[in-house]
């Protein structure tokens, strides 16, 4: 068992990358069958805002369709997803004796097939964040081992962390990104569906209270406009993709200090242009600009036009 995780470990992080978004939950699921057999499988993901959760996507193998809108109505009968809630971030192993017991077993559990199952509600605090993930059997006589149930343990934060690098990769293919930059992708209504650690933490630098999943006041709303966001601590920019948006952010830099026309000024400086030239392309006299120039190089904390090159080129990478 051990050398089967492993083996699966290693294919989804080096094939998360490869696989087109949509087709990514069923292809992971596919290498955990390998390790965990089972008949039929759900994974949702979404949040949590104001203690309701939110169901973002979701996706299931060999469940009727029509299985969601059948649990709809059965829900409040339904003590083993109550319980993955309640007890988060750990597995549970739910045999067909525990399942029969429950009032919601034939009119949904037995209904659609699922005699066994092996479940877990794993939730990401920092940034308010789920993921639903349940792996079922049909026969009620192969009931899920524990050591399969340690397993799935084991693999579920690398499924969720693969989740999210595909997600991410998925949306930034065609743009660029710095070295320095964390990502993150929301929703037209300002609702983070993946981040990064590193997005997490360069927003608890900007503000030590946020825990998502919506981004505050200062950030929501200015991907309509496709805006930059400055702050005292980072910046983030906006980038709309699909239905999406991708959001890009790093620490402020001092390139983030300078005026319009010092941004101007510096670019053309670091493409080679002289002082004279600078001054007849943007219409100020050669010593303003010598002047702007000495100001740019204090600013950033420089002394040559390679440095001012270098920084500029990084900043604009974001």
């Amino acid at each position: 068992m051990l050398n089967r995780v492993g083996d699966l470990l290693l294919e989804l992080h080096r094939g998360c990358r490869r696989q087109a978004a949509e087709a990514f939950p069923g292809w992971a699921m596919a290498l955990e069958r390998e390790v965990i057999p089972n008949s039929a499988w759900f994974w949702g993901s979404g949040c949590e805002m104001d203690g309701e959760i939110i169901v973002h996507s979701f996706m299931f193998d060999n469940v009727p369709p029509e299985s969601m809108q059948t649990w709809e109505q059965y829900k409040h009968l339904d003590i083993f997803a109550a319980r993955l809630v309640e007890q988060r971030n750990v597995v549970h192993n739910f045999t067909h004796e525990t399942l029969r017991s429950a009032e919601i077993y034939r009119p949904f559990y037995h209904q659609v097939g699922i005699e066994q199952l092996l479940g877990v509600y794993a939730d990401k605090p920092s940034c308010g964040l789920s993921d639903s993930i349940s792996l079922y059997r049909s026969d009620p006589a192969t009931p899920f081992s524990e050591e399969e149930r340690l397993a799935m343990q084991c693999l579920v934060p690398h499924l969720i962390e693969a989740r999210h690098i595909n997600y991410l990769e998925h949306l930034s293919t065609g743009t660029q990104r710095a070295p320095q930059q964390a990502l993150a992708a929301a929703d037209g209504k300002s609702i983070i569906h993946v981040a990064d650690d590193d997005f997490v933490e360069l927003m608890r630098q900007e503000w030590p209270q946020w825990h998502g999943p919506r981004l505050l006041e200062p950030l929501a709303g200015l991907g309509n406009a496709a805006h930059r966001y400055i702050g005292k601590a980072i910046t983030v920019r906006f980038v709309p993709v699909f239905d999406m948006f991708l959001l890009k952010a790093r620490l402020r830099t001092p390139v983030d200090d300078l005026s319009k026309r010092e941004l101007e000024i510096a670019r053309h400086f670091a493409d080679g242009l002289s002082h004279k030239e600078i001054a007849r392309d943007i219409g100020l006299a050669p010593a303003t600009v010598r002047n702007n120039v000495g100001a740019i190089y204090l600013k950033l904390g420089i002394n040559n036009k390679a440095e001012l090159a270098n920084l500029l080129s990084a900043w604009a990478a974001d």
